[in-house]
């Protein structure tokens, strides 16, 4: 499986799965989310979304096992998780309000649903980024906004499962004529996170979808 992952998005998603319940022992504990890190990315995440509003539709792709996704339910936004079939089993054991499984390049809800969308560590994990952009704007109702977690630079790809890396001019390029950078945020490279982490929050630029 390692050696083919590049071979086709199917083999390279299937890697995802094995790599992301492989991993789940090792973060998804409370020692892991007591972290600075964890704790610095969910109060920024948190912040962000409190000052856009309250009541919003909320949607988190990538959501792992919910550990952004609740916090922002706590703030009274209706959210709704999103994951690979076999990975959303651990978002059921998180307080949020809905959990689908799904392909974050082809998401399955109907245009202008969403206030805000989330990307926590996932695109560089995806094998076409831009695809989810394109969706992430689709989905967005208008003046939307999207937020993207993601570690910083060409460093990134030290990691085997990471096929993609990114910088802010890179997502601004990427970006161009759909989304506009509102606020950028950076964490520092700390234990258990060698790279520098950028979130950025962007906003969707009028126009036709």
């Amino acid at each position: 499986m390692y050696r083919q992952r590049y071979w086709s998005k199917q083999r390279w998603t299937e890697w995802q799965k094995y790599d992301t319940h492989a991993a789940a022992a090792q973060h998804s504990t409370a020692t892991a989310y007591a972290r600075p890190l964890n704790v610095a990315r969910i109060q920024i995440f948190s912040d962000m979304i409190s000052r856009i509003g309250d009541g919003l539709l909320v949607l988190d792709v990538g959501s792992g096992d919910g550990v952004i996704s609740e916090p922002v339910w706590r703030l009274g936004n209706y959210v709704t998780s999103v994951d690979l079939p076999t990975i959303t089993i651990l978002a059921h054991k998180r307080r949020v309000s809905s959990v689908v499984a799904g392909d974050a390049e082809q998401l399955a809800f109907a245009s202008d649903s969403f206030d805000v969308v989330l990307a926590s560590e996932v695109v560089e994990h995806l094998w076409n980024p831009q695809s989810f952009f394109d969706e992430a704007y689709r989905v967005l109702r208008a003046k939307g906004h999207l937020i993207v977690e993601t570690p910083e630079g060409r460093a990134s790809l030290r990691y085997d499962s990471h096929k993609n890396y990114f910088t802010v001019g890179v997502l601004e390029r990427m970006l161009d004529k759909k989304f506009s950078v509102c606020e950028v945020k950076r964490l520092k490279p700390i234990l258990g996170a060698p790279t520098s982490t950028i979130i950025v929050l962007l906003r969707k630029i009028n126009g036709k979808n």
